[in-house]
Formats: structure tokens, C-alpha cells, sequence
């Protein structure tokens, strides 16, 4: 457990549990961050706080896989969930009071945290209040979101570039790299489908003043940015996949077709050749064949019907051959 507890008074303090806030006496306005809260300690702030027993729930319970904001009774619950590794999604809970807020989260989205420090402490001339660190949370949220999904728009861009000019033996693991950005960006999607109809009911209780329904409107154009980038990679994506699979069908038709021509030139041959062994087999014991005994000389009255029996054979097989060339039964 890792709790950050920022105030007007008395600045940032970090500390291991919750007795900080024991320490803590006066504050024009707080902001308590829980990383890793054990459902005991949730209890524990709950009591403190005022917070109902559904509401605790809410936060304990990462099975809510929806972005809601509520209206209980003096505070809001917003729930605003996040990604860490472009695949992985975390719930980021946000209660705001009068005057507190109070959010918890995991170890994986404390880097969201960070930002906002670093965000508020440019701001720190300015009035700052409850209501802008809950602005920053959310539109922090929100740029990382786009940053991801920017990331991923760059892989989809390359994917498609690669697929239009590369050949096919250079698609190794192709078809999984487009199975893994389209598992992302409906990732992605799915963590902005509730988020415009939060923001705008965050505005509605928190945006008191111009300048801070300003930014909030601003969150709301970065999420409508961000649902059109997801809708233009997956139209991209399935494109590149349709051209991939056109191509890879249609080297393997090449393929089956070199495979077809090579089968019937060899299946030609061997219907010339099949008919001239039967020959040679009939009459290959019934003549002499040159050499067929080494004490007698060589004479051509002795091999002629030998030869004669061969010269038949190269004949036909020379004739059956140009048939089959000429009637393309070679190159089919």
C-alpha cells in the first residue's frame, strides 16, 4: 500500500498507511491517493469519509467493467477505467467530496498519478481545487489512451505499407501481428464507449466555473478524436487483412497450378514410356544385343534387328512426344 495525500496547507506528503491522515488537521481542500487498498482499508476511509457500503463495493470489486459516475448523497463516485499494457485494463476509482477527494487504484496506474503531480505543479500559481485535480486525473487518463492508440496507428500504418509492397515469403507472422492490433484497438474501443457520457456528467456537478467546463468539453473532443482513430485502424486493418489473404490465396493458386503443370508432363512421359517397355520386354530375349558376348566381334548383321527394335522405339516415343507437344498436353 502506497497512499499520497496532497492538500492546499500542508503540500505532498507520501506514506505507507493511513495514519497520515491523522496528521493532517486543517485543509482548504485534499486529495488522498491509495495505490493497492486492501478491502479492510477501504472500509476503514469509508467510515471516515462517509461513504456508502455500495460505493466501497464499487471500489473493492474490479468486476465492474464499466465507466459510471453517481451521485450519492454529498459525493460522486467516478469510474474511469484505464489500460496499462495496451491489452491489460485497471479500474481507476475517484470519490469526490466537499472539498476531498479520495482515489484508488492499482501499482499499474500509478504512473497516471505521477503525471497529474507533475501537472499541478504547473499550475501551482493558479487556484487550484478539487474539482481541477479531478479534471486532470480524467483528461490524464484520456492522453494516455490516445497515446496508445496512436502507437497503434503507427503498427496499422506499417502492417498495410508492408502488405502492399512486400512479398509474400516476407509475411512471417503477419496474420498474428494483425490479430494482436485488432485485439488492441477493440481493447481500446471498449474503454471509450461509456467515457463521453461520464465526462459530460463530471462537467454537469464539477464544472462551476467557464474555464473549467472548457477543459472538460476539451476531454469530451479528445474522446470523439479518439472513437474515430479506433474506427479508421480497424477500417485500415481489415483492408490490409483482405488484401494479405488475397495475395496469400493467390501464391497458393501459383503454386497449385506449377504443381498441376509438372504432374501432367511427368504423367506424359510415363504413358510414352510404359507401351515401348512392353516392347523392349517382348523382345529383348529374342535378339542379340551388341556386346552380348565379349569372345565374338561386333557385327551388324548380328545387332541389325536389335537396333531395329530400338530405332522403333525412339521413333514412337519421338512421335508420341511431338503429339503431346503439340497438343499442349505438356504446358497444361
Amino acid at each position: 500500500m502506497r497512499v499520497l495525500l496532497l492538500s492546499d496547507i500542508n503540500g505532498e506528503q507520501w506514506a505507507q498507511d493511513l495514519s497520515i491522515l491523522d496528521e493532517t488537521e486543517k485543509y482548504g481542500w485534499l486529495w488522498l491517493d491509495v495505490t493497492d487498498a486492501t478491502q479492510c482499508e477501504v472500509e476503514q476511509l469509508g467510515q471516515r469519509f462517509g461513504l456508502h457500503p455500495l460505493t466501497v463495493e464499487d471500489i473493492v470489486d474490479d468486476a465492474t467493467s464499466r465507466d459510471k459516475m453517481e451521485r450519492i448523497g454529498g459525493y460522486a463516485l467516478v469510474m474511469y477505467r484505464t489500460t496499462t499494457d495496451m491489452t491489460a485494463e485497471t479500474e481507476f476509482s475517484i470519490v469526490v467530496g466537499s472539498g476531498w477527494i479520495l482515489s484508488f487504484h492499482t501499482s499499474a496506474a500509478q504512473m497516471h498519478v505521477g503525471r497529474v503531480l507533475d501537472r499541478l505543479q504547473e499550475h501551482s500559481n493558479e487556484l487550484l481545487g478539487s474539482s481541477f485535480v479531478v479534471y486532470a486525473l480524467i483528461d490524464e487518463i484520456t492522453d494516455w489512451l490516445t497515446m496508445t492508440m496512436t502507437q497503434i496507428e503507427h503498427d496499422v500504418v506499417q502492417i498495410d505499407n508492408a502488405v502492399m509492397t512486400q512479398v509474400p515469403e516476407e509475411h512471417t507472422g503477419m496474420l498474428q501481428h494483425m490479430g494482436l492490433l485488432r485485439r488492441r484497438i477493440l481493447g481500446i474501443q471498449r474503454l471509450q464507449l461509456g467515457k463521453p457520457d461520464v465526462v459530460r456528467r463530471v462537467a454537469r456537478v464539477l464544472g462551476s466555473n467557464d474555464e473549467l467546463g472548457h477543459h472538460f468539453r476539451d476531454v469530451c473532443d479528445h474522446l470523439a478524436a479518439l472513437g474515430s482513430l479506433c474506427t479508421q485502424c480497424e477500417v485500415v486493418l481489415s483492408r490490409a487483412h483482405s488484401n494479405f489473404m488475397a495475395q496469400m490465396s493467390l501464391k497458393m493458386n501459383q503454386t497449385t497450378h506449377g504443381l498441376g503443370m509438372f504432374s501432367n508432363r511427368w504423367l506424359v512421359l510415363l504413358g510414352l514410356m510404359l507401351p515401348l517397355q512392353l516392347v523392349a520386354m517382348a523382345f529383348g530375349q529374342n535378339v542379340y544385343v551388341p556386346w552380348m558376348y565379349s569372345d565374338q566381334p561386333l557385327r551388324f548383321d548380328t545387332v541389325a534387328p536389335w537396333m531395329g527394335i530400338m530405332g522403333c522405339i525412339l521413333l514412337a516415343f519421338a512421335v508420341g512426344l511431338g503429339f503431346a507437344w503439340y497438343r499442349n498436353y505438356l504446358s497444361r
